[in-house]
Order: structure tokens, then C-alpha cells, then sequence
């Protein structure tokens, strides 16, 4: 127990010494621009429409509205840009839990935490046959609209299964490459679907994408003990936003990101939409305006442990025999964050 237990003070101090000469080499602070978003033209943004009345026929565009119109509008802003939200299709590690039969809890305190079980893998899941099929709908449904602003820039995620939703939706429609931001990336820590696979992978495997300048060969940002909180989240959702701002010109318009549902969500907040729901390989337009203000984005309560991701270890674990080194050591994680 007594190695258990600096085994697990060490990778504490190391994870923070990790996540501050991140904040260094990304020369970033947590005071950042101020965002809001337009409320005028998509039924999404609108909170006196239900969000179960949203008409989502031509992606939430109110009838007495044309996209030549949303387009005329931002681009008399120099500040605003129409942005397409795209959550990622369907992956394993959303029908892991429901194809082996796991309890909540088995899945949540162990099972997540491993990388698959018999030949399925959710480590940086990648898509299911049905994940394929939505993007391939979501194509249709594109190209149904005559009018329909393709993106000019495209930003996406490290994760698998986003890269594999950028290359199913957006290369048949234009000549642009994604540009792979660290930043884009789900809310990760201590389950395996949010860990990415190193650059090498990557780059062998998505050829046809950028990387952003700075990014790691390794995921400098996942550890097993920690996990992201919405705090943090939504700075990322901040900082991500300043970058694409910067590193795009007034000329684009129309920007593209495939990301995950977390973050997609503390991108709205950030911009002060309403919640809105994303099924996987959802799409949804939001008009996203950056203030020439600045705030501070607080850090204090960023990141939580173990104990707070599986509060109830369970005596035994549904679909193995597990091991008591095992179970050992998931308590001993437990006790020793607290």
C-alpha cells in the first residue's frame, strides 16, 4: 500500500507539473475575449422555440430566412462568424456499455477505464457501422440544400472518431484540409475513450490532415487519476474560440468543427446559446460573435479525482472475474485521491 500510495502522489504531482508547462508552452492565460452568439436566425438559438419543436429541416434556419441573408449579416460584422458545430457519429464507446450488458457502475469505475473486451475497442473509439451511416445521411442532407454555406475553414479534434466523421462528411464537398486542434478534443481524464493515440498514429493513419502548430507528439493532457471538470472545459471552449478567431481572416466566414458533445457544449455556454442537445453526428449553425472585451475564465475548481468519477467502488465486477491486484488497485486510487 505504501508504494500504491506514492505511486499515485507521484503521478499527482506530475500530472499538474504536465498541465502548467502546457499553459507555458501554449503562452495562453485564462483572460480571454468575451463571446456571444446571434439569437435572430436558427430556431436552435431561439429559447422561445421548444426545443423539441426545432424544426431541423434546413439545419434550424427560420422560414422568413435565407442563408444569403445569414451571410450578408456576418460578413457585415467583422467580428462574427457563422459556425457549423458538428458532434462526432456514433462510436463503441457508446454502445459498449449497452452490448455487454454492464451495470452503470461496472462501467463507470472499471470498465471504462480499460481500452475493449473481446475484439470491441473504445480507447479513442473509433466509428461504429452505424456511426458511418449517420455521416453518410448527414452528406445527403447537405447537398439536399441548394444554398448551403460550405465551410471555408475546418478544425477537428485528435480523437478517432472525429477525424473519421470530418473524412465521411466534408471530403467530397470541398478541397480545404482540417486542421487538428489539441483543443477541440472531448473532456478527458481516467476513461480510455477520451485518450488520444500519439502524432505518428495519427499522421500514418489521417495522412489528409493539419496539425495545428505545437501539438504534441504525445497526450500530454489525459491521466488516469483526473478528470477535466466543466471549469476547465469551458476555458478550453474560450481559448479555442481566440485561436480559430486569430488564426483565420476576416474573409472566413463559415467555420467547421467536429468535435464531441463536452466540449460542444462548453462552446455554447461560452457563447451564451441555450443548451442544445447533439445526437451523435448532429450538426448545429451558430452565429458566434467575439467581443473586443476580455474577462478572466476562472481555474480554481478544474479538474476532479477518481473518488469523484466512481464514488462507490463495487466488490465485484459485472462480465470478469477481476483480478484482486485489480480491484486493489482501483481502491487504492480511491483512497489516496481523496
Amino acid at each position: 500500500m505504501l508504494s500504491r500510495f506514492l505511486f499515485n502522489s507521484l503521478s499527482f504531482l506530475f500530472f499538474f507539473i504536465i498541465i502548467d508547462a502546457q499553459f507555458i508552452l501554449r503562452s495562453e492565460s485564462n483572460y480571454l475575449p468575451i463571446f456571444n452568439s446571434s439569437k435572430d436566425y436558427f430556431e436552435q438559438s431561439d429559447k422561445n422555440i421548444p426545443t423539441h419543436k426545432v424544426n431541423e429541416t434546413n439545419f434550424g434556419l427560420k422560414l422568413n430566412y435565407t442563408w444569403e441573408e445569414v451571410l450578408e449579416d456576418v460578413q457585415s460584422n467583422p467580428n462574427q462568424k457563422l459556425f457549423f458545430l458538428q458532434r462526432h457519429a456514433e462510436g463503441y464507446h457508446l454502445t459498449a456499455r449497452s452490448h455487454f450488458n454492464f451495470s452503470a457502475v461496472d462501467w463507470r469505475c472499471y470498465w471504462s477505464l480499460q481500452k475493449g473486451k473481446d475484439g470491441i475497442v473504445w480507447y479513442d473509439a473509433e466509428l461504429t457501422e452505424k456511426g458511418y451511416q449517420q455521416t453518410h445521411s448527414l452528406v445527403k442532407k447537405i447537398e439536399s440544400v441548394s444554398d448551403f454555406p460550405i465551410p471555408q475553414k475546418y478544425f477537428v479534434s485528435p480523437l478517432r472518431r472525429t477525424l473519421q466523421t470530418w473524412r465521411e462528411t466534408w471530403t467530397n464537398l470541398t478541397e480545404e484540409t482540417a486542421v487538428i486542434k489539441e483543443f477541440a478534443r472531448e473532456i478527458y481524464g481516467i476513461d480510455s475513450e477520451s485518450e488520444r493515440h500519439n502524432r505518428s498514429y495519427i499522421e500514418d493513419n489521417f495522412p489528409n490532415f493539419e496539425f495545428e502548430e505545437g501539438f504534441h507528439f504525445s497526450d500530454v493532457l489525459w491521466n488516469s487519476n483526473y478528470r477535466e471538470k466543466t471549469q476547465h472545459c469551458q476555458y478550453r471552449a474560450a481559448t479555442l474560440l481566440k485561436e480559430i478567431f486569430d488564426e483565420t481572416s476576416e474573409e472566413d466566414k463559415v467555420i467547421s468543427i467536429v468535435s464531441h458533445s463536452g466540449i460542444l457544449y462548453c462552446i455554447l455556454d461560452v457563447v451564451h446559446h441555450r443548451y442544445y442537445g447533439l445526437y451523435p453526428g448532429g450538426l448545429i449553425p451558430v452565429i458566434i460573435e467575439i467581443d473586443d472585451e476580455n474577462k478572466v475564465y476562472p481555474l480554481d475548481d478544474a479538474y476532479s479525482n477518481f473518488t469523484s468519477w466512481c464514488p462507490h467502488v463495487p466488490s465485484s465486477i459485472s462480465g470478469t472475474a477481476i483480478p484482486t491486484e485489480v480491484a486493489d488497485t482501483t481502491l487504492s486510487i480511491t483512497s489516496t485521491t481523496t
